[in-house]
């Protein structure tokens, strides 16, 4: 079954979101410092009335830190999770060094990780194969 799914550069990665996730990519900058949060937290944007956590995916993966130029986005996403009974949508912004396309992936073409993989594997939900290339489907439960 075929997906799309927006693809975008973290250090040499190609990562993807599910694009039902995706509600807007934005500029990098204009952040509100959270004193005393994670390290890996950027600080907050508001965008759609609301404050959206910024997530810094270099540094909760425990990749190289790089200067952010004028190809770096944050990709706002919407995250669903249970509570009890209910269901909670929370807003997250992840910073990508370059948002790259829209991708309809096909699902089918899961592949084993035999290739040395720089992203913690409790982040990956899955590996797809596109055009010879490794893309990997975060996991956004866990943010």
């Amino acid at each position: 079954m075929k997906n799309s799914f927006l693809t975008f550069l973290l250090d040499s990665n190609i990562c993807a979101v599910e694009i039902t996730n995706v509600l807007e990519v934005l500029n990098y900058g204009n952040f509100t410092i959270m004193p005393g949060a994670k390290n890996y937290i950027e600080g907050l944007i508001y965008s759609r009335e609301q404050g959206i956590t910024v997530i810094n995916l270099r540094k909760k993966f425990g990749l190289k830190e790089k200067e952010p130029d004028k190809n770096t986005k944050i990709i706002v996403i919407s995250v669903k999770k249970q509570e009890g009974e209910s269901e909670k949508i929370t807003l997250y912004g992840l910073v990508a060094d370059q948002v790259l396309d829209v991708q309809n992936l096909e699902e089918d073409d899961e592949v084993e990780a035999r290739c040395k993989i720089s992203i913690p594997r409790e982040n990956i939900k899955k590996i797809l194969k596109f055009e010879d290339k490794n893309i990997f489907i975060l996991g956004l439960e866990d943010l």
